[in-house]
């Protein structure tokens, strides 16, 4: 992949992401949340699963509890008249932050192991700080993979 197509693939989903940040699992949980809006009881939910009202319960439990899986939670939003949808959200702002932070690290840590190396010689990087901002705007630019190792 070029970086001129990963730098569109990465705009495209930051896109994507802005829209849901702010969209949080209720209190509740999402099945019992939507299944009480609706005014469901939870033996007509039970009844869909072919499994008891106290299974239900203890899936809503679960969910609340954040040990569900997946996979019973998208046969219960089903059973629901619903579909699942699940994404990861960066802690920045957007992968592109993500990735602009992640950069000035590893430019700092190699600037670094190289500004070592030198000065056992009596050298020194000369602007270390400029150096580490060249480097990491050409780690962003690049998308090389060597920016997590």
């Amino acid at each position: 992949m070029t970086s001129k197509f990963k730098k569109l693939q990465l705009e495209a989903l930051d896109k994507k992401i802005s829209k849901i940040r702010f969209v949080s699992r209720p209190k509740n949980g999402w099945i019992r949340t939507i299944r009480t809006s609706v005014a469901m009881p939870i033996s007509f939910a039970a009844q869909r699963l072919n499994i008891s009202p106290q299974a239900v319960f203890q899936t809503e439990q679960s969910e609340i509890d954040e040990t569900i899986t997946l996979k019973t939670l998208r046969r219960l939003a089903e059973a629901m008249d619903c579909h699942l949808h699940y994404a990861l959200i960066p802690n920045q702002k957007s992968l592109k932050k993500m990735l602009e932070k992640r950069s000035a690290i590893k430019a700092k840590n190699l600037v670094y192991d190289v500004d070592s190396s030198m000065s056992l010689e009596n050298q020194k990087v000369k602007n270390s700080r400029r150096s580490e901002k060249i480097l990491a705007k050409e780690l962003v630019k690049n998308f090389s993979s060597k920016l997590w190792s």
